[in-house]
């Protein structure tokens, strides 16, 4: 799950975060050993490099322009090396359309520039003081992730009929390595970290350093990926796992993978779609990262409540808003209502049903057997939880170890990482990691301990 995206929603909502990598306002392949060729690339063009940042417009400077409401985005600043400076754009422009689209705000701006490809060009309309101007965008490739010490490679594999990036780290010693794939969690979010910055690249690479070669596989529509849009409501559970599905299928395919020794990492969601992978792939064991052991319905309950008591709401404002989120979210998770009947019919349900993924995603998620997952599965599994962690149930942690053991004995092991929140970052508290907008510094610890768990299980 976590970039931060922006997703988390406060005032009586469930905060779901995601963990990704956190994209400037860029839009935001075999590449190897720091080769910059992608081998893949008539398969799967490079997202573009806009290199923009915008802002919503000010009213003054709508005024001025006398433009509509609707109309525009102010540009804020450049990026060297991006495709908007090289074309001309220039701070304090006001970009009205990308092609034929108007742009009618950031977020629109933003949707539009992400579908932008390597060598597309665009005729971009921009008002520069009191004229307009159109300029023809040349779109360059966004930049790729590399490390002076790991290998790192960019491919694709096909999903429902559709191109998936793959992006792949591995030790630069020679021979065949243990595998990891990673399985994110809820969100629409690239997983790139071009500056291997983000929780996630520090986690990957980190097990990269200490032998494992690491597979993640971008969602449906995000990053360089093919395929509907992530929001889409064809982009649900199931379609989402055979995105992973497939993934793991082509790590073991890799001849510097050992395939005897390929291992799931699921956070978050990913924890509850690990054993459901498992079941349908063979792996040699399963680390789950604050993680869900509880069906969708009863979890989100529990951590709406503890959020809001985090958030010292009084105590009957809790329950009141605990009542209309109980009658919203059964209405949809469970009577497998839309949302927008679910809104016409009762508009005071906005606040209690929107999440950062398709509701068809949720919907189906809220009919996973939990238990009956774990218990398809007999293979050893590292349950890591941290103490700061507002957005999984730590309360989950024991009860998922007691059900794995019930059903394969000895086979659950449970890592505490003290003051670790969910988007594996430093927090004294809930409270603290609740209050922050963007992931705080990693953890080293919880590398270190998934990195041990990880060697010890390694086939000999």
């Amino acid at each position: 799950m976590t970039t931060n995206v922006g997703q988390a929603r406060r005032k009586g909502r469930t905060v779901i975060r995601s963990t990704g990598a956190l994209y400037l306002l860029y839009v935001s392949a075999v590449f190897l050993c720091g080769s910059p060729t992608p081998t893949h690339a008539q398969e799967l063009r490079r997202s573009g490099f806009l290199g923009v940042q915008v802002v919503a417009m000010p009213e003054a400077v709508r005024t001025d322009l006398g433009l509509p409401n609707d109309a525009g985005v102010l540009v804020q600043a450049l990026v060297e090396g991006g495709s908007a400076k090289s074309a001309g754009i220039e701070p304090d422009d006001v970009i009205t359309y990308v092609g034929d689209h108007r742009v009618t705000g950031v977020a629109d701006f933003v949707q539009v520039a992400r579908g932008l490809r390597e060598g597309d060009t665009p005729a971009v309309v921009i008002r520069r003081r009191l004229a307009s101007v159109t300029l023809s965008v040349l779109v360059r490739p966004r930049p790729y992730e590399r490390a002076s010490d790991v290998n790192v490679e960019y491919g694709s594999i096909t999903v429902d009929g559709t191109l998936r990036r793959t992006i792949i780290t591995a030790p630069r010693t020679p021979g065949r390595h243990p595998g990891v794939l990673y399985v994110n969690g809820l969100g629409c979010f690239s997983q790139e970290s071009l500056d291997i910055t983000s929780n996630d690249a520090k986690l990957l690479y980190g097990l990269t350093r200490a032998g494992f070669v690491t597979m993640r596989v971008e969602k449906s529509g995000m990053g360089d990926s093919e395929g509907p849009a992530c929001s889409s409501p064809a982009v649900d559970f199931r379609a989402e796992l055979r995105g992973y599905a497939a993934g793991l299928r082509a790590l073991k395919q890799r001849s510097f993978v050992d395939p005897r020794a390929v291992f799931l990492v699921g956070l978050s969601l990913g924890g509850v779609e690990a054993p459901i992978l498992a079941a349908e792939e063979e792996v040699r064991g399963i680390v789950v990262v604050n993680t869900v052991a509880k069906p969708l319905f009863e979890y989100l309950l529990d951590t709406r409540r503890r959020q809001m008591v985090l958030q010292h709401r009084p105590f009957d404002e809790t329950d009141r808003s605990m009542l209309l989120a109980e009658r919203c979210n059964h209405r949809m998770l469970i009577e497998k209502q839309e949302p927008d009947a679910i809104l016409a019919a009762t508009p005071e349900c906005a606040d209690h049903i929107q999440y950062p993924a398709p509701f068809t995603l949720l919907q189906q998620w809220a009919d996973v057997n939990v238990a009956a997952a774990w218990k398809a599965v007999d293979r050893p599994v590292l349950i890591v939880f941290g103490t700061s962690d507002y957005v999984s149930t730590i309360a989950d942690d024991p009860y998922l170890a007691a059900m794995i053991n019930a059903f394969h004995p000895g086979a659950a092991t449970m890592a505490s990482i003290p003051n670790m929140d969910h988007s594996l970052s430093m927090a004294t508290s809930m409270a603290e990691s609740l209050a922050r907008k963007t992931p705080g510094e990693f953890e080293p610890a919880v590398l270190e301990t998934i990195a041990t768990w990880l060697r010890a299980h390694i086939p000999a």
